[in-house]
C-alpha cells in the first residue's frame, strides 16, 4: 500500500496510480508489451494471452462472468463464453447431486480374466 500511495503522489495531473503511456491509448499495447519483454530478455507473449489468462483466473476464483467481461473489455457474451467453457464455470457442480457413491456399500468380489480362465477373488 505504501508503494501505491507514493506512486499516486507522483501522478499529480492524473487520477491513475501508474503512469499512462499514450501508446496504450492508441491501441499499441501489444507492440509495447513485445518491446518490454524483449528488453528484459523474456520470451514474447501475446497481449491476448495475458488477457485470456487473467480472465480464466478470475472466473476460476468465482468472479461473476459479467464483471470479468466488463473489466476485460469483451463486448459480447459469445466471446466471453469461450473463457467460461475453458474454466468450466458453466458446468461447475452439475454432478454434485448425483450421489453415486454409497458409503455403506460393501466390497464385492473381483473377477479375474487373466490367462483366459475366470477366477473369483475375495
Amino acid at each position: 500500500m505504501t508503494v501505491l500511495k507514493e506512486l499516486k503522489l507522483k501522478q499529480i495531473d492524473s487520477h491513475f496510480v501508474l503512469a499512462r503511456s499514450r501508446n496504450w491509448e492508441k491501441g499499441e499495447q501489444a507492440r509495447m508489451l513485445r518491446m518490454f519483454l524483449q528488453g528484459i530478455g523474456l520470451p514474447e507473449v501475446r497481449f491476448h494471452d495475458l488477457r485470456a489468462t487473467w480472465a480464466t483466473i478470475m472466473l476460476s476464483r468465482g468472479v461473476e462472468p459479467i464483471k470479468v467481461m466488463s473489466m476485460g473489455g469483451w463486448k459480447n457474451l459469445k466471446t466471453m463464453q469461450i473463457y467460461i467453457r475453458k474454466v468450466g464455470v458453466n458446468i461447475k457442480g452439475i454432478t454434485d447431486g448425483l450421489d453415486l457413491h454409497d458409503p455403506s456399500f460393501n466390497e464385492g468380489k473381483v473377477l479375474s480374466i487373466i490367462g483366459g480362465t475366470s477366477q473369483i477373488r475375495s
